[in-house]
Parts: C-alpha cells; structure tokens; sequence
C-alpha cells in the first residue's frame, strides 16, 4: 500500500479547499465498475482508500491572524471536503473512499504563552477555542456517519484526568476514555490532580503547545489504527 502525504505546513481548511483539485483523483465519467478517473498524479492507480480529514489546529488560530477560520466557516467547509467525495454530482466522487475525521489536538495554553513570550508576539491560540472547532469536527462526523478520532478528548484525559477546560462533560459518543485507557503505551499514565510541571503536563505530548511531538503523534497513531480496526473489522484493509 502506498501513504500519500498530502500535508501542507499551516494549512486551514480554506486551503484545502483550494488544492483539493491537485489532490484528489477526478472523475470523469461513470461506467458498470463505478467512476473512472483521471489523476492529477500519475503514480497513483486508483482513488484513495483511506481519507484522513485533519484540521482545525490552523483554523482555531485566533483573529485577526490570517489563518483563522470563523467557527461557522469551518465546518461549511468540512461538509464541503466531505461532499467532493460523496456527492454523486462532485468531479471527484469516489464512494469506496474511506473516509475518517481526526479532530485538532488540545493546545497547552502556558506552552504557547512561553513561546510567544520569547518571541515577542502576543498569544494566538487557546485550548477552550480550539474545543469548539474539535467539537465541529465531530459534529460533522456524526452528521456524515462517519469515524472520528478525538486526539482532544484523549489529550485532556491523560493530562487532567478526564475533565475538560471548559465544560464538565468532555465525553463523546464513543466513550474517549475507555478508548484511550485501552490504547494508550505504558508511559501514558492520566495525570492524578494538578500537575506540577509548569506546563501542565502538556508537553508530554506536545512540542510548543501546538504541534505534537513524539508522544503525541504515537498516541494519535495507535487511536487511528484502533479506529480503523473497529470501524472496518469486516471489510479487508490490509
């Protein structure tokens, strides 16, 4: 199987939009098998399997920055990621295209308030905001049917022991906890009480507040595998 990257640094969902002509195969037509394509990379010999729609993180940056994204924007623009492969009518409907949500990590503020510090700018993102967009992005999840990993809620479990920054029920449908508690290494242990680190506890998975280091991007990893391994236990994904 071949992973195409199609990750580009600082992108919202606006952006996606843009380049989702050069990323996705288009449709030209439809025959007894289905559509038939044509491919903005030759390479490719079919349409993807697997679609992972990850945003939100450059989104929920706050205004007047030139990557936020209003709130309501975002997840018009999510629908519309999911239509360009759904939408019988779209040029690059694909229905054998699996698609999975993965929402924005949590933001460790007093990370991103050090950073901006010693740099000299003013703080731009904030975790009780950054909820609201992973909200929407589960939202649009379940309005589609559709598979989602809550890198968020898991992130919020292991550093405050299951409470969230700004509502007393951070749980989603399919029981984060539970789902992190079985999928997470040895080494991610919740934290008990107030963390002692300056940070919170945030940077056990995170680098600067924002993007994930080593920890964070080999939870997401073992989440994403577990939700493919129970969302498509029946069909044939290797």
């Amino acid at each position: 199987m071949d992973v195409l990257n199609r990750g580009f640094s600082g992108y919202n969902t606006r952006d996606a939009l843009r380049v989702a002509s050069h990323v996705f195969p288009r449709s030209t037509g439809m025959s007894q098998k289905g559509p038939e394509r044509s491919f903005a990379f030759p390479e490719t010999p079919k349409a993807p399997r697997l679609c992972l729609l990850f945003f939100g993180a450059n989104d929920a940056r706050l205004a007047p920055y030139a990557q936020h994204v209003p709130l309501d924007e975002f997840y018009e623009n999510l629908h519309t990621l999911v239509m360009l492969l759904r939408d019988p009518n779209s040029d690059y409907y694909s229905p054998d295209t699996r698609i999975m949500f993965i929402t924005p990590p949590a933001i460790g503020d007093r990370m991103v308030e050090d950073v901006a510090r010693r740099n000299g700018y003013e703080p731009d993102r904030k975790n009780a905001v950054t909820k609201l967009y992973a909200d929407a992005v589960k939202k649009v999840a379940k309005e589609h049917d559709l598979p989602v990993v809550d890198i968020w809620t898991a992130i919020e479990d292991l550093v405050r022991g299951s409470t969230s920054v700004d509502s007393p029920d951070c749980k989603t449908e399919n029981n984060v906890a539970g789902f992190v508690e079985s999928n997470t290494a040895e080494h991610d242990v919740p934290t008990e009480g107030a963390s002692t680190s300056p940070f919170e506890g945030y940077e056990k998975y995170l680098l600067d507040g924002l993007h994930l280091n080593r920890s964070g991007n080999e939870l997401l990893f073992r989440l994403i595998v577990s939700e493919i391994e129970k969302t498509w236990t029946s069909e044939n994904t290797a």
